[in-house]
């Protein structure tokens, strides 16, 4: 933070982003629900499993499972947390600092957090809404066969 963006905004910053925890429901038909769903399952159990453990000769099992572990809370993490910047006070032309504002610099930060978490996003969430399909299709099957009963 320069000297001038403290003294010139200590008073009035400027709009910032925000950082909201929410679950992603995706309003597609069943089909589409379940390519995209195994599709990231397939490409998540191969990057969790395969390259770690496979790929690499050197690596050793307990490097793997660490490997693993911090794939799996990065996934977490990108699923629950949404990260929303302030596009109008990005500084100048959106990548440029403006030196009298530091909230410009939180802001494209955020928007880099953003840009971080979005392929753990496009993995997670077409898996969470393919379990959330398959239960609902097994309650409602239990649903069925017990009027039969």
């Amino acid at each position: 933070m320069s000297i001038f963006e403290w003294f010139f905004e200590r008073n009035n910053p400027g709009p910032t982003g925000s950082i909201e925890t929410y679950h992603h429901k995706l309003y597609w038909p069943r089909i589409w629900i379940i390519i995209a769903g195994l599709t990231a399952l397939f490409a998540v159990l191969f990057f969790i499993y395969a390259v770690p453990f496979h790929r690499f000769e050197g690596f050793e099992s307990k490097s793997a499972y660490l490997g693993s572990f911090f794939t799996l809370c990065y996934l977490v993490a990108s699923y629950y947390i949404y990260v929303k910047p302030d596009y109008k006070n990005m500084g100048f032309l959106g990548f440029i600092d403006n030196p009298f504002r530091y909230t410009d610099d939180i802001n494209r930060f955020m928007l880099f957090f953003q840009l971080f978490l979005l392929p753990g996003k496009i993995l997670t969430i077409p898996i969470v809404n393919l379990f959330s399909l398959l239960s609902k299709l097994r309650s409602s099957n239990e649903i069925d066969q017990e009027k039969y009963r």
